[in-house]
């Protein structure tokens, strides 16, 4: 979105291990996501990334040897106190039944990476307010499941961001040697309380282009605010004279409060011998933040 391990294996944030099929929607792959801020939705409803198969329907485009889950990522907006009510779908495309436990747990911030924890382990626990429509659900071939599931924002709590996961009991083993595991799959539900909404930056690092790898511009971002974010980046190349030659795209990728991350962007074209500025741009709500850096291509 993935640090859940414990005799099962977890992917959060949509992944499925079983035999050699693995299907992803990994949180860090959101370029095409809305950020939440003033026309998302209040408490009571949710905005997501994608829409839900009905319960009991096949999956219009059903992957081969698959389970998917939909949405994947539901990003909502309101007050203390408020609810929303958000329906998951899991679909089943594989030729066996499959059966989950529905569970929840809150997503922390420390030192910089995500950490997941047990549902009401936390003060002020978000996931400890998840009520689930079922308990458990059994999905046969061919088809799908849904299932509501309704949290609350808690008064005072710093949390803005639990998974709800359809957590697998069916014990999977690919031959007779492998190690047996479970399939899982989570949606990532953020909320957003307030406009505190803060990036700071490490700074500029141009990597060189060389024959075999293009030029590299990374930056460091780290979310200073108390909400959660999804800056959309790119940076300018431009020469001595201060001429665009060439720009680039960040791959956009959610910060949760207190989250670290990487963005790099690749320039495919070969610039030049000559003195050069990357100049970066991330916009993020209603706030720009730039920073810049000079190099040489020798």
């Amino acid at each position: 979105m993935k640090r859940l391990m414990c005799a099962r294996i977890h992917v959060i944030f949509a992944a499925l291990i079983i035999a050699c099929a693995v299907t992803m929607a990994s949180d860090t792959a959101v370029g095409d996501e809305r950020q939440a801020g003033s026309d998302a939705p209040q408490a009571g409803k949710a905005q997501s990334e994608t829409q839900s198969v009905p319960a009991g329907q096949k999956p219009d485009k059903p992957a081969t040897n698959a389970i998917a889950l939909s949405p994947s990522v539901v990003m909502t907006r309101g007050s203390a106190g408020q609810s929303v009510t958000q329906t998951l779908t899991i679909s089943n495309s594989t030729s066996m039944p499959f059966a989950f436990e529905m569970i929840a747990q809150d997503i922390v911030v420390r030192n910089g990476k995500r950490e997941f924890v047990r549902a009401g382990e936390l003060p002020h626990s978000i996931a400890g307010t998840a009520v689930f429509s079922k308990p458990t659900v059994l999905v046969q071939p061919g088809t799908s499941a849904s299932v509501d599931v309704t949290v609350t924002l808690v008064p005072d709590t710093d949390i803005r961001a639990m998974v709800a996961i359809f957590s697998g009991t069916d014990k999977l083993k690919t031959d007779r040697t492998s190690v047996g595991m479970t399939a899982s799959l989570g949606c990532l539900i953020t909320f957003t309380a307030s406009n505190d909404f803060q990036l700071t930056s490490a700074g500029v690092v141009v990597h060189p282009q060389t024959e075999t790898q293009p030029l590299k511009v990374s930056v460091e971002l780290a979310n200073a605010g108390t909400e959660p974010v999804i800056p959309e980046g790119v940076v300018a190349l431009l020469s001595d004279a201060g001429k665009m030659v060439g720009k680039a795209s960040f791959p956009a990728q959610r910060l949760l409060p207190g989250e670290r991350l990487e963005f790099a962007a690749e320039y495919g074209a070969q610039l030049r011998p000559g003195r050069y500025r990357a100049v970066t741009s991330f916009q993020f709500e209603d706030k720009t933040l730039s920073k810049t850096a000079e190099f040489t291509v020798e």
